[in-house]
This record gives structure tokens, sequence and C-alpha cells, in this order.
């Protein structure tokens, strides 16, 4: 696990120090030994400090820590306290979904009722090409003739019923799994589903948890999606000092896949692949379907 905090963020005074909280928190007698499930480990609660430590004092922490040493309560507790408490967002990265479905639906709800859930407010955050965008998915539907195969128009409408009633908008939520093609041309995309043109309507789902977020404590993601929007400058919440920095701490768990995906994220790469498909979506020449066929009769429209 690694913490970056604002070198010139550090904690006012408080009362008791966070350390010290966390310390009487993870001990044998605190408030988490009520919990049936509590087992007392010193290296948990010894982690929980010096996790507390960090953020008060606005420093970098590393910490290597065995399998059953309860990492993600360790710094989940003194970041959900330091997040609510200095109007801070926590971002917590992780590498694998699961671990994010514990957090979200195991140890988050635990310091929820901790610390009473009103005053911690948690939120996921998917890439947003895993949202579909119901401005795109409209536009897809209008030009459907011109864009898709008739395969291609079926599996369309197929998203179309599923948006319809879907309160996730979420690849994950969708019940089959959707060609790239189609995919491709009614999920969210950053030049085409912004604030401007899609966040007035209240139904687009990459905008509405973009609203969520804002007031959000722990906002959870994960590390390709972290690494992607501090390079791109394109996030940060209105109004506000934070959401990839500058107010922002983060928390990197399963830490060992850093390198590999920082340097994936940050640099540059191109794919015959990827370039194919792109321009196939100018104009398939096999199928004779892509955007430039259909962009004379938007012009004249």
């Amino acid at each position: 696990m690694i913490s970056f905090a604002d070198s010139g963020g550090g904690a006012g005074p408080q009362r008791v120090p966070l350390a010290d909280e966390m310390r009487d928190l993870f001990s044998e007698d605190g408030l988490l030994s009520h919990s049936p499930d509590f087992e007392y480990r010193p290296e948990q609660q010894r982690m929980a400090c010096r996790v507390a430590g960090a953020l008060e004092g606005g420093s970098a922490l590393v910490v290597e820590a065995g399998t059953g040493v309860g990492k993600s309560l360790a710094y989940l507790a003194p970041a959900a306290r330091f997040a609510a408490e200095f109007e801070r967002k926590a971002l917590l990265c992780t590498h694998t979904i699961n671990l994010q479905e514990q957090l979200l639906h195991t140890d988050i709800p635990i310091i929820q009722k901790l610390y009473r859930a009103d005053d911690i407010r948690a939120v996921l955050l998917k890439g947003r090409r895993n949202y579909v965008c119901p401005n795109r998915l409209r536009r897809a539907m209008e030009g459907a003739n011109d864009l898709f195969t008739s395969s291609e128009i079926a599996e369309l409408k197929q998203i179309w019923d599923w948006a319809e009633e879907t309160r996730d908008g979420t690849l994950s939520d969708l019940p089959f799994s959707p060609t790239p093609k189609v995919w491709a041309q009614v999920c969210s995309e950053p030049h085409v589903c912004t604030q401007r043109f899609c966040a007035h309507t209240g139904r687009c789902f990459y905008q509405e948890v973009r609203k969520r977020i804002a007031d959000a404590d722990l906002v959870v993601l994960n590390h390709t999606l972290f690494f992607t929007l501090l390079s791109s400058g394109e996030e940060g919440a209105e109004g506000r000092e934070g959401f990839i920095f500058p107010n922002d701490f983060a928390i990197f768990d399963e830490a060992h896949t850093l390198e590999n995906i920082a340097a994936r994220q940050l640099g540059l790469g191109i794919s015959n692949v990827g370039l194919r498909m792109d321009i196939q979506r100018l104009y398939n020449p096999r199928s004779k379907k892509g955007l430039l066929p259909e962009a004379p009769q938007r012009a004249t429209a």
C-alpha cells in the first residue's frame, strides 16, 4: 500500500491525534472488538497508526504486510476519518475488481457503521467508456441505417431497451456482451459526453456519477483509471480543489502492479487493431457503413 498526501496539507490541531484514535480503535478492547468477526492483530493496529501518522504529517508511506493482516481496514479507517474531517477526497485505487467489491460491499460499510453512514460517502468510479451515453445512443439510433448492419442494429435496440431500465448504466450491468463496434458508438467519450451537452439531462450515467463524486469522501477506482485521469487532467470537481489532485490523497492497494500500469497509461501506444477500428468507425468499405456517409445528412438536416 502506498499513500500520497499533499505535502503542504498537514492536518490542523486535534483533541486526539488520529494515530492515537486508530490505536484505540484496533486495540483488544476497542470499538472494533465489539464485532464478533474482529480479531486483534498487532500488525493491523500498527499499520493503521502508521497510515494515520502519514496522513496527518503530509508524508508518503509504503507498507508491506502479509496475508491475513487486514490491510484494507487498516488504511480505510484512518483514510475515511481524515477525508471526512478535513474535506479531502480519498482516492482508493486497486488493481482487481474483486478488491473493489470487497471495499464497497464489506469494508466500507464497517467504517460507515463506526462513523455514522451519512458522514462517510463512498462512490465507485469506472472508466468512462464503461458507461453508456444516452445522447450518443440516441444519435446512433437515428443514424443506425448508415452506421450499422442489420445484426448490429438489433444489438443496438437491445442496448436501447436496457438503457431505459438500468440504474447503473455500465457494461457490467448489461445482460450481454456487445460487439466493440456498437459499444464504441454509444459509450461515453471525453469530447462528446461532456457536462455542457449531457449533464443537464439528468440521464447521463457518467455525468451523474461525477456529481456524486463531488460530495464523496471515498472514491474507489482502479490503477489504470487513476493514471488515465492524472495524465489527461480531464476531471475535477466543480467548485472544489480536488478529485485527481491537488487536494486529494491516494492510497494504492495491490501496488506491485503500479510500475507497468503507470508506464502504459502515461506513455503513448498505438496498435494495428486499434487504428483499424478507428478508421472503420469513419468508413468500413466492406459494409459501406460509418460516420462519413452520415455526415452530409447531418449537415443538411
